[in-house]
């Protein structure tokens, strides 16, 4: 493990991870693997973190098949066995749900459907924590998405507890950008499944990354100032209901 690693995104993580107490010792963390760069970059970061660092936790991982196409896992078996992560492949008939019903928000239920399917099996497998691979551009987009369609300034937190799951999910990489997940994927030739989703890149989300990145290539600073933003928030900086 070469230093200036850490420094390029372990430290980061490991800030998160403490800022937020996301994982105890001795905790058991399910990673929900896509096969896309956001969660095998995850499943490479958590799997530093479990063999050389203080951090002391058991991972396993957890992808869910929606039965867009054929999947060719070997890479991500090969993947999950050189760094002894046990794999636990799910079937679920998520795109035939959606085909049959029609569905026009697609993406809305298919994340449902994933997420109930995700968390039952960390259930069934002991895990209290599931893992999930968002980053800090997905905050700011979400933030910008509830923005532009609901009215509300508000983005998904960096641990929820679900109640009747009685799960943690949490997300390890809000401090880190998807660029820093890109290079890291490619420098370390970590294994990517192309997007098998015939919605991806034609959502919402789709185009509010483009707005973040326009705003971004103007102020460069953009993201780490909206992360510091949501982390010093205060209530008397709210202008609350009107009288």
């Amino acid at each position: 493990m070469k230093k200036n690693w850490r420094q390029w995104f372990l430290t980061n993580v490991k800030r998160a991870i403490r800022d937020y107490a996301m994982i105890p010792r001795g905790g058991r963390v399910a990673v929900g693997v896509s096969g896309g760069k956001d969660s095998m970059a995850l499943l490479y970061i958590l799997a530093c973190l479990r063999d050389f660092s203080h951090l002391s936790f058991n991972m396993e991982a957890i992808m869910v098949d929606p039965g867009w196409r054929v999947l060719d896992l070997e890479p991500l078996e090969s993947f999950c066995a050189d760094k002894k992560i046990p794999l636990h492949l799910i079937r679920h008939p998520i795109a035939q749900i959606i085909v049959s019903r029609g569905e026009e928000n697609a993406c809305s239920l298919c994340t449902k459907l994933r997420a109930g399917v995700l968390n039952t099996r960390a259930k069934e497998i002991g895990c209290e924590r599931v893992a999930l691979g968002h980053h800090l551009d997905d905050v700011v987009e979400t933030f910008m998405l509830n923005l532009v369609h609901t009215g509300r300034m508000r983005t998904f937190k960096p641990v929820v507890y679900l109640d009747r799951m009685e799960l943690y999910l949490i997300r390890p990489l809000v401090y880190l950008t998807e660029q820093t997940l890109g290079a890291l994927v490619a420098r370390e030739g970590i294994p990517v499944m192309p997007a098998l989703c015939p919605y991806a890149g034609k959502t919402e989300r789709a185009a509010m990354k483009e707005v973040v990145a326009c705003i971004t290539a103007k102020y460069p600073e953009f993201r780490r100032r909206f992360l510091e933003a949501l982390r010093e928030q205060r209530p008397q900086d709210s202008w609350g209901p009107g009288k």
